[in-house]
Parts: C-alpha cells; sequence; structure tokens
C-alpha cells in the first residue's frame, strides 16, 4: 500500500504558521534564511550586522506574519519586512555602515573578470552604500536583486515612478559609474 505524500505550498505553509503551527514556522525561516540574510547584508554590508538583523527579522516575523494578506508574494511581503527591520537595526545603531573588506572582496571577486573590474566594482559598492537610503533601497532591489521597477514600488510601498526618479537621482549621484555599471 502506498502512502500518500502531502504537498506542501508555500501558502499552505504560511496559512499553518498564521494558525499557531510552529513546525509550519519553522519550515519558512529554514526556507528562506539565506534570502532573508543577503538582504541584511546588502543592506549592512557587515558580517555581524547582517547576522543581528537576520535574527530581528526572524523575530519580527514570528510576531507580525498574521499580518500577512496573500495580496502580494509572500517573499516580496517578506522582503519588506526584511528592509524595514535592516532600517530600524541602522538607526538604532546611529552611525554609517561600515563595509566589512572580506566579505565585500568575496563578492566583487565572484562577479569581476580582472584585477581592474574588482576595484571598479568595489568603488562601485562603496559610492552605493553613500546613496541616501530611499536610493540604495531602489538600486539594490532594481540593479543587484533583479526586480522591476514596478515589483520595487510594491516591496518599498510606494509609485513606481518614485522608484525611476529615485533610479535617476542615484544614476546622476554615482556619476562616473553609472553609464558603466548602472542602467536601466
Amino acid at each position: 500500500m502506498k502512502i500518500q505524500e502531502k504537498i506542501y505550498t508555500e501558502e499552505t505553509i504560511v496559512r499553518q504558521a498564521i494558525n499557531g503551527d510552529r513546525d509550519a514556522f519553522a519550515m519558512i525561516i529554514e526556507e528562506n534564511y539565506e534570502f532573508i540574510y543577503k538582504i541584511a547584508w546588502k543592506f549592512s554590508l557587515n558580517k555581524e550586522d547582517a547576522e543581528d538583523i537576520a535574527q530581528n527579522a526572524a523575530v519580527k516575523l514570528a510576531k507580525n506574519i498574521s499580518k500577512y494578506r496573500f495580496e502580494a508574494n509572500f517573499s516580496t511581503w517578506l522582503y519588506r519586512l526584511v528592509i524595514n527591520t535592516a532600517k530600524d537595526f541602522l538607526r538604532s545603531k546611529n552611525r554609517v555602515v561600515k563595509k566589512e573588506l572580506p566579505i565585500l572582496e568575496e563578492v566583487i571577486a565572484s562577479t569581476a573578470k580582472n584585477q581592474e573590474e574588482q576595484l571598479e566594482a568595489k568603488e562601485l559598492l562603496q559610492e552605493i552604500n553613500k546613496l541616501p537610503q530611499e536610493q540604495k533601497e531602489a538600486v539594490i532591489l532594481v540593479y543587484w536583486e533583479g526586480y522591476s521597477h514596478k515589483e520595487t514600488a510594491k516591496i518599498l510601498n510606494c509609485a513606481e515612478t518614485t522608484i525611476s526618479w529615485r533610479l535617476y537621482e542615484a544614476r546622476r549621484r554615482l556619476g562616473k559609474f553609472s553609464g558603466e555599471k548602472i542602467n536601466e
């Protein structure tokens, strides 16, 4: 006799977690932790801060999962939750984010083809990190994560035209990099 295997969709698991199922919530964390950590790192560029942000986001997710209304993809809602957690964390630290060069160099080395490209990429990431928070968020979501302007607007809870404006301003501020690496 063959036992029928249950198929769990993301929606089913999220609904179970909303209803208090701890195992379902644990599955959500397990499936999404790397995603959460990557977002945290992109906003903090520091391993310890990214770990703290990811942990805070997991706690915030536990407290707020019941607020998810299935109106957007769960990943979009989760992205927004992590971004807000990162903003709160960095604001509470009341400091400029410092880069952690070993991790930064790993990211650059994995994408750059030669030493000149590595140097340019490193400079670009440092300049992106100096952007105002709203512009930095738009740049990370559109150019690094590959979201469309529309998806980014949904994540950041603003108009699509606002995203276009933020990206325009970011390219203007990035000057020499805008034609090379940051294109629409």
